[in-house]
């Protein structure tokens, strides 16, 4: 880990839920306050006039969620602080249920808890990269993607938390979705770690298994005390999946590693020390994780040719150059780019945007709401 002082250097446009002086469970009931009027219209519109199979289904989700949890923490395998963590999100969940008070309702007999498991099985789209520069650093992007409806949109506003992990005291930053926990978007913490997120798109399961959703939260503020590998690993079978970034400084080197994880399967790939290496995700497994797809991933999948054509395009944009002349400046003209149209990168659909650069001595960090906005495209 950095030893500080540590260069931080952070630009940031998206409103602020500052509750660093709070615990995290306090935190998390007043992160559902603060959203609570957005969550109350998702939650309307996601089920309406109730019908008894979606209140079934809701009851079925929490159900499984909450014996999901037990299994783990009763197994003697599970790690004491994985233990804690769980504990500590469920915890969290209500907090957040109770903050932004969904029994208002009237679903009885649900209780809001039930309602907010039910609300955190969902992924957003996004696309994410990693990119390795001649001196060891990592330049990195993330988009938060989010398509709307013709008359609903879910994200009204981008925002950002700020709350302290218990584990280590760590300051973390999580933008976040109205009606998702923290953890399944883009993520950092003072300690120079970086955590950002790419959803799979899944052909159905077996709804047995926790969230991927809860494996990003608990990921988020239990990094870098256990291994991203072991923690999926011993949480797993998950319901749906993600592709789940980590990029930190360790024994004086700069490190990102990719988790591919859906069901009881995943694939780590670690991006190359070499200058030019880079890792790049728009909702679709890669080629690596082939087998995983085959497996795990929907089919037929109208959209993966689109989301494969981002991919290609980041590629042949980054190929063109050296690796000395890409820096943070180049990766948000590239993320500005229009070329594609709701295919872009900088499409109409994207609510957020975070580029930036980690070094094993300083960490630079971009956050705006929107699509990036830069004259022509390309680098």
């Amino acid at each position: 880990m950095p030893v500080k002082p540590f260069s931080i250097n952070i630009e940031n446009s998206i409103p602020l839920f500052d509750f660093s002086e709070l615990g995290i469970e306090e935190a998390h009931f007043e992160l559902g306050r603060g959203v609570s009027t957005q969550v109350q219209k998702i939650l309307s519109r996601r089920i309406g006039e109730i019908p008894d199979e979606t209140r079934e289904q809701i009851e079925r989700i929490a159900a499984t969620r909450l014996i999901a949890i037990e299994k783990i923490q009763k197994s003697k395998s599970t790690p004491s602080l994985v233990r804690d963590a769980l504990t500590l999100y469920c915890g969290c969940l209500e907090s957040w249920s109770l903050g932004i008070n969904l029994a208002v309702h009237d679903l009885h007999p649900l209780t809001p808890l039930e309602i907010a498991f039910y609300l955190q099985d969902d992924q957003p789209g996004c696309q994410s990269g990693a990119y390795r520069k001649g001196d060891g650093s990592v330049l990195f992007w993330h988009t938060e993607e989010d398509v709307d409806e013709p008359d609903f949109v879910r994200v009204d506003q981008p925002r950002l938390m700020r709350f302290i992990s218990p584990f280590n005291n760590a300051e973390i930053f999580s933008f976040i979705y109205p009606d998702l926990l923290p953890g399944p978007n883009f993520n950092w913490r003072d300690d120079a770690i970086i955590q950002f997120a790419d959803s799979l798109f899944l052909r159905e399961q077996n709804e047995m298994g926790i969230s991927a959703n809860m494996v990003t939260w608990v990921s988020l503020v239990l990094c870098p005390l256990i291994p991203l590998v072991e923690l999926i690993r011993v949480l797993q079978p998950i319901f749906e999946g993600y592709a789940l970034f980590q990029i930190f400084s360790h024994e004086g080197q700069t490190e990102c590693h990719r988790v591919e994880y859906a069901a009881d399967q995943l694939l780590k790939t670690d991006l190359g020390l070499n200058p030019g290496s880079h890792l790049i995700q728009t909702n679709a497994f890669s080629d690596p994780a082939s087998k995983i797809a085959l497996r795990c991933e929907r089919n037929p999948f109208a959209s993966r040719p689109h989301f494969v054509e981002r991919i290609e395009k980041a590629e042949d944009i980054l190929g063109r150059s050296d690796p000395s002349e890409i820096g943070i400046n180049q990766i948000r003209r590239m993320i500005s780019s229009r070329e594609g149209g709701k295919w872009a990168f900088a499409n109409r659909d994207v609510k957020a945007h975070l580029y930036g650069r980690l070094s094993v001595d300083s960490i630079e960090i971009h956050c705006h709401p929107g699509m990036a906005v830069e004259a022509g495209a390309g680098l």
